[in-house]
Order: structure tokens, then C-alpha cells, then sequence
């Protein structure tokens, strides 16, 4: 099994007592402060596209009579989507236009819908993002820290999720008039979500980009290492060297993991393969469980804070999908989707306290470590996550 260095430089630092060093060092702690920061990371990240979306009603004020006549992809039959929005629906209009599109289609007669037309606010977005998704990875270079890199990285790799497929797919399925459930614009039904119709439908691509990664010498996914283990897929042994900047790295697993997870569970949901509540549905309920257990522990194993934070990534998303089943059961409530003061302090204040407390951790922690001028580039291994 190949083993990936942990380029973290050793400074020559203040005297640090042994005791406190070993606690800043701790793995509990770095278990602790890593999975925080990427779990919380998550949450936010769904609030933060309701914040973008609620936004873009405010500056922009999109008219569903502007946008294209709409086919619903929805994993449940009509009758109850529009349920499922009424009991969600707060607002008198709102709540009048969905109880005369329950009563037709409970009549067996057709529900009109539309999708929001494309903003030039909406478009901004996703170029915006984008943008800075690239400044922050490009700036992972001019850090030293292999933590701090895999931190910024991070980042980088949301926001590149976020504005170009997320948002690059908001804005393909409003352009093919293309939704997953119904909502209300207006007082107008508005089919919405049919970015994840359109997403679900990029395993293709995916399959190329696993293909790709099945096969690159120095790919260091324990899956692929088992993989390349039990079958002959390498011409020769994988290949090893310094890493110099795990910035590009932590970004794009951290999208390609999100990605993977999404169209798991965007095929699970699918009534014509799986279901919402099928047996395979269930099965990956109680997979992730136990998988989110073996993950944590074996996060609390990792050596080092850069190799700790980089595989929190996928030991979080394993960990987050129960979240994400029980909330499309309707089991819990899933406040990050909801924009009210106490969940933006909640989840983005507990994203900068995350992050403030990881990147204090990992600084104090370096600057603890006695100097090494010699040290060799295989000294602090570390496997990372698919």
C-alpha cells in the first residue's frame, strides 16, 4: 500500500512544553476539530445556496410568466410534491394556487408549471464563485502548511462546486425548462430543483474521471489501492514523491466526493430504479452508518494535521448522507435549508469559529514541533480518503 508524505515544514519555533505539545497534537483533537470543520462546512454550504437563491428573488425578482413551461422529474407522484410544498407553504397566494393544483391533480387533470427564466444575477453567481474558487486554490501556493493548503483548498473546491455545477445547473435546467418538485413564485406554481435532474445524469462523466483515477500512478485512494491490490491494473509500482502544495488536491476531492455521494443518492431516490423508500435506499442508510463509524475511527488514526483534514473530507460526506436520507424522509428537519437568523449563526458562525480553531490548532501545532532540517520527504505518511 502506497503511502502519501505529509509536507508539513518544521519551523524552529518556541519551547513548548511536552504535555502541551502532545494536546495540541492530539488525535482526538484533531479528529474532533478536522471533522468539525468539514461537517459544518457541508451544512453551510446548502444554506449558503439559500441565501444566493433568496437573493436573487430580492435583486432580481424573476417572473415565472418569464420562463419556460416546465416538465416535472420528481421522485414522488404529483399529488404528493404538491402536498409535500403545501405543508411547506406559508404564504395565503401561495398556499392557494397549490390547493387548486392539488385538487386537479388529484382529478387526474394536468398541473401547469413553469421554471424561473435565467438571471443576469444568477449567471454573475456562478462566474463569481468560480472566480474565487481559482484565487483560493491559486493562493494554496504561497502557503507552506500542508494543513493550511488542504484548509484553503477546501474552500476552493466548494465554491467551485457550488457556482460552476450547482449553479451551472440551475441554469441549464431553467434554460431546458426542466424541474425536480413544485414550488411558489408569486403565487405562481414554479417547477425548481431540476439542477439535480440534470446532475443525476453525469455518471457518465464521472466514470471517466474514476476510469482516470483507477489507472494515475499517483493516485493514493485506499479504494483504488485495494483496487490495484486484487486486480492488475498498474504496468508497474505506484508512483511516490513530495507533494508541494495539497491545495488542488484537497479542492478536487473534495468535489468529486460530494459529486459521487450526490448521484448515489440522486439514483437511489429515482422511483423508476430504486426508490425513496426502497430496500437500496435503506441499505445505503445503514452502510453510511456503519461506514461513518469506521471512517471517524479511522480519522482519529490519521498522523498529522494536513492528512487528518484531508480525509475528514470523505469521512464527513459518509458521515453527513444519514443526515441527508432521514431529512428526504421527512425523520428530521433539516434546518440548514432554512433562512432564519438562528440557522445562519448557527451553521456560518459555527463555519468561521471552525475554521479559526483549525487553523489556530494547526499553526500552534507546527510552530510546537522541534526544528528538523534534514527531514526526509517519507517521514509523516499519510493515506488519503477516495
Amino acid at each position: 500500500m502506497q503511502l502519501e508524505t505529509d509536507r508539513s515544514p518544521r519551523s524552529t519555533g518556541f519551547a513548548v512544553s511536552a504535555p502541551i505539545r502532545g494536546f495540541r497534537d492530539s488525535a482526538l483533537v484533531r479528529t474532533i476539530l478536522s471533522g468539525f470543520f468539514v461537517l459544518v462546512m457541508l451544512a453551510a454550504a446548502h444554506l449558503f445556496m439559500v441565501v444566493i437563491n433568496a437573493a436573487e428573488m430580492s435583486v432580481a425578482a424573476p417572473r415565472p410568466a418569464a420562463g419556460l413551461s416546465a416538465r416535472l422529474f420528481s421522485d414522488r407522484p404529483i399529488v404528493e410534491e404538491i402536498e409535500g410544498a403545501l405543508e411547506k407553504t406559508e404564504n395565503v397566494d401561495g398556499r392557494r394556487a397549490l390547493t387548486l393544483a392539488l385538487d386537479r391533480a388529484r382529478n387526474g387533470e394536468p398541473v401547469q408549471l413553469r421554471t424561473l427564466p435565467v438571471t443576469p444575477f444568477i449567471v454573475a453567481m456562478a462566474l463569481g464563485l468560480c472566480v474565487l474558487g481559482v484565487a483560493l486554490i491559486w493562493l494554496t501556493a504561497r502557503l507552506s502548511s500542508d494543513a493550511a493548503q488542504s484548509i484553503l483548498g477546501i474552500f476552493g473546491g466548494n465554491l467551485l462546486w457550488t457556482g460552476g455545477v450547482e449553479y451551472g445547473l440551475v441554469i441549464a435546467s431553467r434554460s431546458l425548462g426542466v424541474g425536480k418538485t413544485v414550488g411558489v413564485v408569486d403565487g405562481e406554481l414554479v417547477a425548481i430543483y431540476g439542477e439535480y435532474v440534470l446532475l443525476k445524469h453525469t455518471w457518465g462523466a464521472m466514470v471517466i474521471v474514476l476510469a482516470y483515477l483507477l489507472f494515475l500512478e499517483s493516485s493514493r485512494c485506499p479504494i483504488f489501492l485495494w483496487v490495484r491490490k486484487h486486480l492488475p491494473t498498474m504496468r508497474g509500482p505506484v508512483a511516490s514523491g513530495r507533494i508541494d502544495n495539497y491545495g488542488p488536491r484537497s479542492a478536487f476531492q473534495y468535489s468529486t466526493t460530494c459529486w459521487a455521494f450526490y448521484l448515489l443518492l440522486l439514483w437511489a431516490y429515482d422511483e423508476s430504479v430504486f426508490g425513496v423508500y426502497s430496500v437500496f435506499t435503506k441499505a445505503i442508510l445503514f452502510a453510511t452508518i456503519a461506514g461513518g463509524i469506521y471512517c471517524v475511527w479511522q480519522l482519529h488514526h490519521q498522523k498529522g494535521w494536513g492528512p487528518a483534514i484531508r480525509y475528514a473530507v470523505a469521512a464527513m460526506v459518509v458521515v453527513w448522507t444519514p443526515i441527508e436520507i432521514f431529512g428526504k424522509w421527512g425523520v428530521m428537519r433539516q434546518p440548514w435549508l432554512l433562512l432564519e437568523p438562528g440557522t445562519s449563526i448557527l451553521f456560518f458562525g459555527g463555519l468561521a469559529l471552525g475554521t479559526w480553531a483549525l487553523w489556530r490548532a494547526q499553526r500552534r501545532a507546527r510552530e510546537a514541533r522541534p526544528s528538523r532540517r534534514h527531514a526526509r520527504a517519507d517521514e509523516s505518511p499519510e493515506l488519503l480518503p477516495g
